[in-house]
């Protein structure tokens, strides 16, 4: 197949004008110019005409579990008393519905041009259960031991039984201990250790408020006397900053993608950037608790990698990338809109171990596309990321999968099996 747009934004090079790709199964063998692609006999040609073809974006963080919390929790500044209202929204909702927010997350996601997610697997026991995605998922299955903690040899054989035991045509796995506060440094180590052992990724909240930060630093405050009173051993705080606890223990690697990053002391960027760690910002989950200025000035001066996620709709209103891209850029000016996009796709597939696969329109890439319509005036950067409609089309691995300029096949229904898949409360701050 060729796909044909009036502007293709390759990431790799400046936006190809009047340009053409070739598809063939799941890859992009071919692009350039369009005069200079010519169709085979019975080749398909998709022509866009006035649009602009971009790579599809990499959400680098979301909690798909939770898009049925969506406008449940009354908006707090106070980041202790949300935990408490998502444990308690847990105990809610059966089975079937998380698989139903699963997939229903998944549909938003397609359809506001993102290809690929990582996605944090809270109930990693309905996994089986999932129907096919149509579209890359990283499940990162979630891990906490504030409350016990686990034998690490038991631990770590189960982790590696469950992934061994879960293949998926468009999955990977990971692990995701959870946060410094509700993850021991045992259990960081076991998680780091089982990344090593099998390759897999591994991604983890930090410094995400200013109430972690009092933890850490002053070991004070009311997310310090909440874990206290859940019988967590606060003997680690009070002495430097949820990242300084985790890098002084050697956690953080280069495979580790490091969720908000908010609240960092001077001493951790040099330390940040040394260990390699991908960072993820999530702007509207920023903007929702009133969190202090992100430092994206300081990291992108010590060279970290900074990728965009959309968080959970428990602290958002929607899954779409741009969005996110416009409501970062709202508080950060002076940065390219080629940035931006880099940030949504190029940066997230570095992070996922897949640059050169994802996040770019070029030879042997993977055929994970989103479309715009463009005036024929707008930077083709800023067209994307001004879109506020459905893309004309979404691909994912050659198929197409939403979009109104394309036939997307029928899904078929969503029917999860829950037989033998009971929830119990998997958050020990529950």
């Amino acid at each position: 197949m060729i796909i044909q747009a009036s502007r293709i934004i390759t990431m790799t090079g400046e936006p190809l004008k009047d340009g053409a790709i070739r598809v063939e199964a799941h890859s992009i063998v071919d692009a350039g110019p369009a005069g200079q692609i010519a169709p085979r006999q019975g080749e398909t040609v998709l022509n866009l005409g006035q649009a602009v073809l971009a790579p599809g974006f990499v959400n680098a963080h979301c909690h798909l579990d939770y898009t049925c919390f969506r406008g449940s929790i009354t908006r707090s500044t106070s980041f202790t008393e949300w935990i408490k209202s998502i444990n308690a929204l847990k105990r809610q909702f059966t089975p079937e519905e998380f698989l139903q927010s699963i997939t229903d997350g998944a549909r938003m996601l397609v359809e506001s041009g993102t290809t690929s997610v990582a996605n944090i697997a809270a109930f990693p026991e309905l996994m089986p259960h999932l129907p096919d995605m149509q579209l890359r998922v990283w499940w990162f299955m979630e891990l906490m031991d504030v409350r016990s903690r686990l034998n690490n040899d038991e631990a770590l054989q189960g982790a590696l039984d469950f992934f061994d035991r879960r293949p998926g045509r468009l999955s990977k796995y990971g692990l995701s201990p959870h946060a410094p506060y509700t993850t021991s440094i045992e259990l960081y180590r076991l998680a780091k250790r089982c990344s090593q052992e099998t390759g897999m990724l591994f991604t983890t909240h930090i410094a995400e408020s200013v109430e972690e930060h009092e933890m850490f630093v002053h070991a004070r405050g009311p997310l310090y006397d909440f874990l206290e009173k859940l019988g967590r051993d606060n003997s680690d705080c009070g002495h430097g900053s949820p990242l300084s606890h985790l890098i002084e223990h050697g956690v953080l690697t280069s495979s580790c993608l490091a969720v908000h990053l908010n609240y960092l002391e001077d001493y951790d960027l040099t330390a940040l950037a040394q260990s390699g760690a991908s960072v993820i910002h999530c702007p509207k989950c920023h903007t929702y608790f009133g969190h202090n200025p992100f430092p994206m000035k300081d990291l992108r001066a010590a060279g970290i990698n900074i990728c965009i996620g959309t968080d959970s709709l428990a602290s958002n209103n929607s899954l779409d990338m741009r969005s996110e891209i416009r409501e970062a850029r709202n508080f950060n000016p002076g940065i390219s809109d080629r940035d931006w996009m880099a940030m949504g796709t190029l940066n997230g597939a570095l992070a996922l171990g897949e640059r050169g696969h994802l996040g770019q329109i070029s030879p042997g890439a993977w055929a994970d596309l989103a479309a715009y319509p463009w005036d024929g005036v707008a930077d083709p950067y800023t067209a994307v990321i001004e879109s506020r409609k459905e893309p004309l089309m979404v691909m994912v691995n050659g198929d197409f999968v939403a979009g109104s300029a394309v036939d997307v096949p029928a899904e078929s229904g969503v029917q999860p099996d829950a037989e033998g898949s009971e929830l119990s409360s998997s958050s020990p701050l529950a």
